[in-house]
Order: structure tokens, then sequence, then C-alpha cells
């Protein structure tokens, strides 16, 4: 590991433990703790997100409007018949959709940022702990690793904090 890496792990190590030594039960406490880590990731990764968008909402509005006017020209060329400019147009079209596509993309990406620190500072701290599950996954056995439960307390606050922190429009 990168050691100032390692270094501000080990500095945000008292506050990230906090919440796993809240309650007496070792599993509940595990749960809680990484409930709260991974609530903490996603709404730090949606703020990101709706502030790229915030920064470069002229250029998105811009993609998004070329989109709509390379479409209206397109369906305008197919009721005159003509083939060629269709095909042009529709050339225009794709590539102005993928650049909104592009850039809505990146702007997800970056959000996911918080994810590899949690994950690095619960492998400090959890690298051989987990939650046993009373049956087995394929792949996963009854013993599930850190990530598995980071993921699954994860993906559904993602989804909430994006319904949650939605941009103003």
């Amino acid at each position: 590991m990168i050691p100032a890496i390692h270094e501000f792990l080990v500095w945000i190590d008292p506050v990230c433990i906090a919440p796993y030594r809240a309650l007496p039960d070792a599993g509940a406490g595990f749960l809680l703790g990484t409930g709260i880590l991974a609530f903490v990731c996603a709404a730090l990764g949606v703020l990101t997100l709706r502030g790229a968008q915030r920064l470069h909402r002229a250029r998105i509005k811009g993609f998004a409007a070329d989109m709509e006017r390379y479409h209206a020209l397109g369906e305008t060329a197919l009721r005159m018949g003509d083939k060629e400019s269709f095909k042009a147009v529709n050339r225009q079209a794709h590539e102005a959709f993928g650049r909104h596509f592009g850039i809505n993309g990146a702007f997800f990406a970056a959000s996911l940022w918080p994810v590899p620190f949690a994950l690095a500072w619960m492998q400090l701290r959890f690298a051989q702990v987990s939650l046993d599950l009373p049956f087995s996954l394929p792949g996963l056995g009854t013993h599930p690793g850190m990530v598995f439960w980071f993921l699954l307390l994860y993906i559904p606050l993602r989804i909430v904090c994006g319904r949650i922190l939605r941009p103003a429009r």
C-alpha cells in the first residue's frame, strides 16, 4: 500500500471505527458500522456527482440540445424522403448522444471515488472478519468477505442517496 494512503487510513481510523463499537454485539456492530460507512460513501459520491453536473451544466445541456436538434432534423429528412440527409444528420445525432452519454458515464464513475478508500480502510481493520450466513452462496460459501457486506449495503444506499439528493431543476 502507498505510504501516504496508509497514513491517511490510519488518520481516519478513529472516526471510521466508532460506529462499529456502538453496539455491544459484534455482528450487529459490524453491520451498523458498515452501513454507516456505506452511507457516507454513497452520500459523498452523489454530492460529487451533483457538483460535477452543476459545474458542467451548460455543456450537458448543449449535448442534450444537440441530440434533440439532430433528432428533429432527421425526422424532417425522413418525411421529405431524403435518405442521404437523414444518414448525415443521424451520424451527427449519434455523436451528440455519445458525448452526452460519455460525460454522464464519467461523472458516475467519478462518484465512486470514496469506495476504494472505504474498502482499503476495511481491509486494514477487517481483512479476516465476516459474518456467517445460514446458507451457502455460490462462489462465496457461508463466509463471504467484507466486500460482500459493504456492497450489499452500499448499492441500495447509493440508490436512495441518488433519489434524495436530486439536482434542482
